[in-house]
Protein backbone atom coordinates (compact mmCIF):
# COMPACT_ATOMS: atom_id res chain seq x y z
CA UNK A 1 0.00 0.00 0.00
CA UNK A 2 1.33 3.41 -0.97
CA UNK A 3 2.20 6.00 1.33
CA UNK A 4 1.75 8.61 -1.19
CA UNK A 5 -1.33 10.21 -1.40
CA UNK A 6 -3.62 13.40 -2.66
CA UNK A 7 -6.24 14.95 -0.11
CA UNK A 8 -9.08 17.30 -1.70
CA UNK A 9 -10.80 19.85 0.27
CA UNK A 10 -13.99 22.18 -0.26
CA UNK A 11 -15.40 25.24 1.33
CA UNK A 12 -18.63 25.13 2.31
CA UNK A 13 -19.67 28.16 2.37
CA UNK A 14 -17.11 29.66 -0.56
CA UNK A 15 -16.59 28.80 -3.62
CA UNK A 16 -12.90 27.79 -2.82
CA UNK A 17 -11.29 24.10 -3.22
CA UNK A 18 -7.85 22.50 -2.78
CA UNK A 19 -5.42 19.12 -2.69
CA UNK A 20 -2.88 18.63 -1.09
CA UNK A 21 -0.62 15.99 -2.38
CA UNK A 22 2.20 13.90 -0.06
CA UNK A 23 4.85 12.38 -2.57
CA UNK A 24 7.47 10.05 -0.63
CA UNK A 25 7.31 6.22 -1.66
CA UNK A 26 6.43 6.95 -4.61
CA UNK A 27 8.57 9.95 -5.37
CA UNK A 28 11.32 7.71 -3.70
CA UNK A 29 10.48 4.53 -6.68
CA UNK A 30 10.87 7.41 -9.32
CA UNK A 31 14.18 9.42 -8.04
CA UNK A 32 16.19 6.53 -7.13
CA UNK A 33 16.11 5.13 -11.01
CA UNK A 34 19.02 7.62 -11.64
CA UNK A 35 21.68 9.72 -9.91
CA UNK A 36 20.55 13.15 -10.32
CA UNK A 37 22.28 16.18 -9.34
CA UNK A 38 20.95 17.69 -6.46
CA UNK A 39 19.32 20.72 -8.34
CA UNK A 40 17.62 18.50 -11.40
CA UNK A 41 16.61 16.53 -8.55
CA UNK A 42 14.38 19.05 -6.79
CA UNK A 43 13.45 20.27 -9.90
CA UNK A 44 12.13 17.02 -10.95
CA UNK A 45 10.29 16.32 -7.34
CA UNK A 46 8.86 19.65 -7.05
CA UNK A 47 7.27 19.49 -11.02
CA UNK A 48 5.93 15.86 -10.59
CA UNK A 49 4.33 17.40 -7.19
CA UNK A 50 2.89 20.32 -9.21
CA UNK A 51 1.82 18.00 -11.99
CA UNK A 52 -0.60 15.68 -9.77
CA UNK A 53 -2.38 19.21 -8.08
CA UNK A 54 -2.83 19.64 -11.90
CA UNK A 55 -4.26 16.44 -12.48
CA UNK A 56 -6.19 16.45 -9.84
CA UNK A 57 -8.34 18.98 -11.46
CA UNK A 58 -9.43 15.97 -14.49
CA UNK A 59 -12.72 14.94 -14.60
CA UNK A 60 -12.46 12.62 -17.60
CA UNK A 61 -10.00 9.65 -18.13
CA UNK A 62 -6.70 10.69 -19.07
CA UNK A 63 -3.45 12.29 -17.91
CA UNK A 64 -1.68 15.71 -17.71
CA UNK A 65 1.85 15.14 -18.62
CA UNK A 66 4.42 18.56 -17.66
CA UNK A 67 7.80 18.71 -19.95
CA UNK A 68 10.14 21.77 -19.04
CA UNK A 69 11.95 22.24 -22.22
CA UNK A 70 14.24 24.89 -24.25
CA UNK A 71 17.01 24.70 -20.98
CA UNK A 72 20.71 24.77 -21.67
CA UNK A 73 21.35 22.45 -18.62
CA UNK A 74 19.45 19.45 -19.90
CA UNK A 75 17.44 17.66 -22.69
CA UNK A 76 14.49 17.36 -20.90
CA UNK A 77 12.32 16.94 -17.50
CA UNK A 78 8.78 15.53 -17.70
CA UNK A 79 6.31 13.95 -15.47
CA UNK A 80 3.46 12.46 -16.01
CA UNK A 81 0.06 11.84 -13.81
CA UNK A 82 -2.91 9.81 -14.61
CA UNK A 83 -6.64 10.26 -13.08
CA UNK A 84 -6.03 7.08 -11.44
CA UNK A 85 -2.63 9.04 -9.99
CA UNK A 86 -0.16 6.47 -11.49
CA UNK A 87 2.61 8.44 -11.87
CA UNK A 88 5.87 8.86 -13.77
CA UNK A 89 8.96 11.01 -14.03
CA UNK A 90 12.83 11.37 -15.39
CA UNK A 91 15.40 13.81 -16.56
CA UNK A 92 17.65 13.32 -19.87
CA UNK A 93 21.10 15.34 -18.84
CA UNK A 94 24.33 15.44 -19.85
CA UNK A 95 26.43 15.24 -16.28
CA UNK A 96 29.33 17.53 -17.54
CA UNK A 97 29.48 20.63 -14.69
CA UNK A 98 25.86 19.54 -13.64
CA UNK A 99 26.34 19.35 -10.33
CA UNK A 100 27.75 23.03 -9.76
CA UNK A 101 24.18 23.88 -10.25
CA UNK A 102 21.56 24.65 -7.91
CA UNK A 103 17.77 24.22 -8.29
CA UNK A 104 17.26 28.41 -9.20
CA UNK A 105 19.84 27.71 -12.00
CA UNK A 106 17.47 24.89 -13.76
CA UNK A 107 14.71 27.97 -13.80
CA UNK A 108 16.43 30.91 -15.57
CA UNK A 109 15.98 29.03 -18.82
CA UNK A 110 13.15 27.43 -20.52
CA UNK A 111 9.33 27.36 -21.16
CA UNK A 112 6.86 24.91 -19.20
CA UNK A 113 4.27 22.67 -21.89
CA UNK A 114 1.49 21.36 -19.94
CA UNK A 115 -0.17 18.78 -22.21
CA UNK A 116 -3.83 17.47 -21.08
CA UNK A 117 -4.29 13.78 -22.60
CA UNK A 118 -7.93 12.90 -22.85
CA UNK A 119 -8.76 9.02 -23.90
CA UNK A 120 -12.17 9.92 -23.86
CA UNK A 121 -12.47 12.60 -25.90
CA UNK A 122 -9.30 11.16 -28.12
CA UNK A 123 -7.65 15.15 -27.90
CA UNK A 124 -4.34 16.48 -26.69
CA UNK A 125 -4.98 20.00 -25.22
CA UNK A 126 -1.22 21.75 -24.44
CA UNK A 127 -0.40 24.77 -22.54
CA UNK A 128 3.09 27.17 -23.26
CA UNK A 129 4.24 28.33 -19.98
CA UNK A 130 7.20 31.11 -19.88
CA UNK A 131 9.77 31.23 -17.43
CA UNK A 132 8.50 34.06 -15.13
CA UNK A 133 9.41 32.77 -11.49
CA UNK A 134 12.67 31.22 -9.24
CA UNK A 135 10.04 28.33 -8.42
CA UNK A 136 7.85 26.13 -10.22
CA UNK A 137 4.64 27.29 -8.02
CA UNK A 138 5.69 31.09 -8.67
CA UNK A 139 5.85 30.01 -12.36
CA UNK A 140 2.29 28.40 -11.80
CA UNK A 141 1.01 30.70 -9.81
CA UNK A 142 2.12 34.11 -12.34
CA UNK A 143 0.93 32.34 -15.26
CA UNK A 144 -2.77 31.97 -13.55
CA UNK A 145 -3.12 35.43 -12.74
CA UNK A 146 -1.96 36.17 -16.55
CA UNK A 147 -4.05 33.75 -18.12
CA UNK A 148 -6.80 35.58 -16.30
CA UNK A 149 -8.15 32.22 -14.77
CA UNK A 150 -9.73 31.64 -11.45
CA UNK A 151 -7.99 32.60 -8.89
CA UNK A 152 -5.05 29.59 -8.07
CA UNK A 153 -2.00 29.02 -6.00
CA UNK A 154 0.57 26.54 -5.61
CA UNK A 155 2.93 26.19 -3.28
CA UNK A 156 5.46 23.54 -3.10
CA UNK A 157 8.53 21.90 -0.55
CA UNK A 158 11.25 19.27 -0.95
CA UNK A 159 13.25 17.17 1.28
CA UNK A 160 15.72 14.40 -0.63
CA UNK A 161 13.05 11.87 0.66
CA UNK A 162 9.78 13.75 0.33
CA UNK A 163 8.07 16.24 -1.83
CA UNK A 164 4.69 17.81 -1.11
CA UNK A 165 2.09 19.94 -2.82
CA UNK A 166 -0.20 22.60 -1.73
CA UNK A 167 -2.58 23.85 -4.46
CA UNK A 168 -5.58 26.43 -3.55
CA UNK A 169 -8.63 27.05 -6.19
CA UNK A 170 -11.13 29.68 -6.69
CA UNK A 171 -14.27 28.20 -8.14
CA UNK A 172 -17.36 30.77 -10.43
CA UNK A 173 -18.36 33.48 -8.22
CA UNK A 174 -21.22 34.08 -10.96
CA UNK A 175 -22.57 36.80 -8.72
CA UNK A 176 -19.23 38.34 -7.07
CA UNK A 177 -20.78 37.80 -3.53
CA UNK A 178 -17.53 36.60 -2.08
CA UNK A 179 -14.61 38.41 -2.82
CA UNK A 180 -13.66 39.81 0.54
CA UNK A 181 -13.81 36.21 1.97
CA UNK A 182 -12.28 34.44 -1.38
CA UNK A 183 -9.49 37.32 -0.47
CA UNK A 184 -9.34 36.58 2.97
CA UNK A 185 -8.65 33.06 2.20
CA UNK A 186 -5.76 33.24 -0.50
CA UNK A 187 -4.33 35.90 2.06
CA UNK A 188 -3.90 33.04 4.82
CA UNK A 189 -2.78 30.05 3.05
CA UNK A 190 -0.03 32.47 1.81
CA UNK A 191 1.70 32.11 5.58
CA UNK A 192 1.68 28.49 5.09
CA UNK A 193 5.88 27.89 5.84
CA UNK A 194 7.33 25.47 4.18
CA UNK A 195 7.96 23.29 7.16
CA UNK A 196 4.77 23.39 8.15
CA UNK A 197 3.58 21.84 4.99
CA UNK A 198 6.33 19.49 5.22
CA UNK A 199 5.36 18.26 8.88
CA UNK A 200 1.99 18.74 9.29
CA UNK A 201 -1.32 16.68 7.77
CA UNK A 202 -4.19 18.45 6.02
CA UNK A 203 -6.16 18.96 8.96
CA UNK A 204 -4.05 19.88 11.19
CA UNK A 205 -3.12 22.87 8.25
CA UNK A 206 -6.63 23.42 7.65
CA UNK A 207 -7.41 23.98 10.98
CA UNK A 208 -4.20 26.57 11.58
CA UNK A 209 -5.05 28.36 8.19
CA UNK A 210 -8.98 27.87 7.93
CA UNK A 211 -10.52 27.76 11.42
CA UNK A 212 -12.97 30.13 10.93
CA UNK A 213 -14.09 28.46 8.14
CA UNK A 214 -16.43 25.35 7.05
CA UNK A 215 -13.96 23.06 5.07
CA UNK A 216 -14.52 19.56 4.47
CA UNK A 217 -11.89 17.39 3.75
CA UNK A 218 -12.00 14.34 1.36
CA UNK A 219 -10.42 10.64 1.92
CA UNK A 220 -7.31 10.32 0.81
CA UNK A 221 -5.92 8.50 -2.68
CA UNK A 222 -3.31 6.61 -3.07
CA UNK A 223 -0.72 8.08 -5.48
CA UNK A 224 1.50 5.64 -7.23
CA UNK A 225 4.33 4.64 -9.52
CA UNK A 226 3.47 2.88 -12.52
CA UNK A 227 5.15 2.99 -15.72
CA UNK A 228 3.19 2.36 -18.97
CA UNK A 229 5.87 0.65 -20.75
CA UNK A 230 5.66 -2.88 -22.45
CA UNK A 231 7.86 -4.77 -24.90
CA UNK A 232 5.25 -4.38 -27.46
CA UNK A 233 5.13 -0.22 -26.87
CA UNK A 234 8.89 -0.32 -27.54
CA UNK A 235 8.52 -2.68 -30.22
CA UNK A 236 6.21 -0.51 -32.24
CA UNK A 237 8.81 2.37 -31.59
CA UNK A 238 11.74 0.38 -33.68
CA UNK A 239 8.85 -0.56 -36.29
CA UNK A 240 8.54 3.47 -36.45
CA UNK A 241 12.24 3.92 -37.13
CA UNK A 242 11.71 2.60 -40.91
CA UNK A 243 13.28 0.02 -43.17
CA UNK A 244 16.71 2.19 -43.44
CA UNK A 245 17.65 3.19 -40.07
CA UNK A 246 16.38 -0.52 -38.91
CA UNK A 247 18.74 -2.51 -41.17
CA UNK A 248 21.32 0.29 -40.18
CA UNK A 249 20.91 -0.90 -36.67
CA UNK A 250 21.03 -4.78 -38.18
CA UNK A 251 24.27 -4.18 -39.58
CA UNK A 252 25.86 -2.12 -36.90
CA UNK A 253 24.87 -3.82 -33.74
CA UNK A 254 23.11 -6.80 -34.35
CA UNK A 255 20.99 -7.64 -31.46
CA UNK A 256 19.95 -4.49 -29.60
CA UNK A 257 18.60 -3.50 -25.91
CA UNK A 258 16.04 -0.24 -24.89
CA UNK A 259 16.15 1.14 -21.58
CA UNK A 260 13.35 2.67 -20.58
CA UNK A 261 14.28 6.31 -19.09
CA UNK A 262 11.02 5.88 -16.60
CA UNK A 263 11.51 2.08 -14.88
CA UNK A 264 15.11 1.02 -16.48
CA UNK A 265 13.18 -2.18 -17.76
CA UNK A 266 15.74 -3.72 -20.33
CA UNK A 267 13.58 -5.04 -23.50
CA UNK A 268 15.79 -6.62 -25.80
CA UNK A 269 15.56 -7.53 -29.61
CA UNK A 270 17.56 -10.20 -31.66
CA UNK A 271 18.35 -9.83 -34.81
CA UNK A 272 15.86 -11.98 -36.63
CA UNK A 273 12.74 -9.82 -34.48
CA UNK A 274 14.53 -6.87 -36.10
CA UNK A 275 14.24 -8.55 -39.12
CA UNK A 276 10.85 -9.47 -39.12
CA UNK A 277 10.03 -5.83 -38.55
CA UNK A 278 11.71 -5.08 -42.18
CA UNK A 279 9.88 -7.96 -43.45
CA UNK A 280 6.26 -6.41 -41.82
CA UNK A 281 7.25 -3.06 -43.12
CA UNK A 282 8.03 -4.42 -46.77
CA UNK A 283 4.79 -5.91 -46.64
CA UNK A 284 3.01 -3.35 -45.29
CA UNK A 285 4.59 -0.70 -48.31
CA UNK A 286 2.93 -3.44 -51.25
CA UNK A 287 0.24 -1.44 -53.46
CA UNK A 288 -3.32 -3.39 -52.46
CA UNK A 289 -4.32 -5.57 -54.94
CA UNK A 290 -7.62 -6.41 -56.00
CA UNK A 291 -8.64 -9.18 -58.77
CA UNK A 292 -12.20 -9.21 -59.59
CA UNK A 293 -13.49 -12.42 -61.43
CA UNK A 294 -15.90 -12.59 -64.30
Amino acid sequence: MSSSYIQKFIFENLPVKGSLVVLDDAWLTIAEQKIYPDGLRQLLGKLLAANVLLTSNLKFDGKVICQIQDNPHFNLVVSECSNQYHIRATAKFTAKDEAMLDYSNYLQEGRLVVSIDSKTEGNLYQSIIAFNGSEVSEILNNYMIQSEQLKSWFFLAYTENKVVGFMLQQLPDTHQLHLDDIERVFMLASTLTTHELLLDDLERIITKLFNEDNVVVMPQHPVTFACSCSRQRVGEILRNLGKDELTTLIREQGNISVDCDYCNTEYRFTEYELSQFILQLSIEDLAPISTQIN
